[in-house]
């Protein structure tokens, strides 16, 4: 018996209703499972009539996947669901979707929603989107989660595991939290038995779980379900190589082009085209970090008298960037703050100690500049790559790979103090 539906006396109307209805659309009970989303053996075991009251949200799929006109539609639900009491409703958590274009992320959002929307229930490891500040990790699987949600009939929920102003979210509370999102009652006091509730109700609900923040691989581990009918997504902050993952993709700062297009589809092409130079002043400035061009756009279509050439004077000095790089809530000022700030005392160390090399470094650099330990260098480095403050780097004509900071992590560790003082 499938975990999502509820079995009691065998349901002859529902079941007759349902082999009739696959049968004029010609699918086999194969191809209604990809239609529908759901298993084989759930409609199996509908049409043999050993599930006696099936989720309401189940037979809506079905309904949907076999295009059933209205009447009989209403016709199966009702079999399936003759007069007892409505189910508490699904929640649906998830914060609004961006509205401003995810330029350079095309190939990305197509992968997540593929991932999310494979056809065989418990080979949806989580899918894990890592990026450096300010990179748009959340406006990019909170797009991707709102466009597989119709897939997901038992409810998205969404939790941010680390934000502004707290303390991390720990693997417990979590526990607790997406069980009380999901069967709408307080989770058992042992953490122990929390966690096999949760295992048991993931392995039952089509539901879509998506965590934003992630700092470790032990905030997400209690989801790993290796039958789990639903699926995670996680916006992380740094690698989490320890999960077992099927998709991981990692993105940073975008082309010149794409961080173009990104721009003038909040200020206009028209108004970026009158001043070329500014658009490339700004987008250069910008660093192509899409957060920092979203508030650049938002600066210019809040003051449609003010030029692109303003924001890029203002934006030429360094020191100003960060306090200028703000509108509202929203600021790179921010972004950057909640990536250092978890740092342990040696990392903020190193990352000041990089400032006066030059903009792109190797374990040279490392070990003139941070300690004269080679091994302890290569450490250091490798641990401020897996939090995202590094760029990636790649090999010089003499065969030495070559890093960098982040441009915004660069200003915030050379500028943070009098960005501090003037919030």
């Amino acid at each position: 018996m499938t975990g999502d539906e509820r079995h009691g006396a065998p349901a002859p109307v529902l079941a007759a209703a349902l082999v009739r209805a696959r049968e004029a659309a010609g699918l086999t009970q194969g191809e209604l499972a990809e239609r529908s989303g759901l298993s084989v053996r759930a409609i199996r075991n509908l049409e043999t009539g050993r599930t006696a009251r099936p989720r309401r949200q189940s037979l809506v799929l079905l309904t949907g996947a076999l295009g059933l006109p209205a009447r009989e539609a209403g016709r199966l639900l009702g079999a399936g669901h003759p007069a007892t009491a409505p189910e508490p409703p699904a929640p649906a958590e998830l914060p609004a979707a961006p509205r401003h274009r995810l330029a350079g992320r095309g190939a990305v959002l197509a992968d997540l929603t593929a991932h999310l929307t494979r056809p065989s229930p418990g080979q949806r490891w989580p899918a894990v989107v890592v990026g450096p500040p300010g990179a748009g990790k959340t406006a990019l699987v909170l797009r991707a989660a709102h466009e597989v949600r119709g897939r997901f009939p038992d409810g998205q929920v969404f939790v941010d595991l680390h934000p502004a102003s707290r303390l991390p979210v720990t693997a417990d509370t979590l526990v607790r939290r997406v069980l009380r999102s999901l069967g709408g009652v307080p989770a058992p006091e042992s953490p122990e038995e929390a966690r096999a509730r949760l295992r048991d109700t993931l392995s039952r609900r089509r539901a879509l779980i998506v965590l934003d923040n992630a700092d470790s691989e032990a905030q997400v581990r209690p989801l790993l379900v290796d039958d789990a009918r639903g699926a995670v997504l996680v916006a992380a902050r740094c690698e989490l190589f320890a999960l077992p993952t099927l998709l991981r993709r990692r993105i940073g700062p975008l082309e010149p082009q794409d961080a173009h297009r990104m721009l003038a589809a909040q200020v206009g092409a028209e108004r970026l085209r009158a001043e070329r130079r500014a658009g490339a002043a700004l987008v250069e400035a910008c660093a192509g970090l899409p957060l920092a061009l979203h508030i650049a756009g938002l600066w210019l279509a809040a003051r449609p008298g003010r030029s692109p050439a303003d924001l890029a004077d203002r934006l030429a000095d360094e020191g100003e960037r960060l306090r200028v790089l703000r509108v509202g809530d929203l600021s790179v000022w921010s972004s950057v703050t909640a990536y250092h700030r978890a740092l342990p005392p040696p990392l903020r160390t190193a990352l000041r100690q990089l400032l006066p090399v030059a903009r792109d470094f190797g374990i040279e650099e490392m070990t003139a500049h941070v300690t004269p330990d080679r091994s302890h260098a290569v450490d250091l480095l490798e641990e401020l790559l897996h939090r995202q403050l590094v760029e990636p780097g790649r090999p010089d004509r003499a065969g030495r790979v070559r890093h960098r900071l982040y441009d915004a992590v660069r200003l915030y560790v050379a500028h943070g103090a009098a960005a501090r003082r003037t919030r």
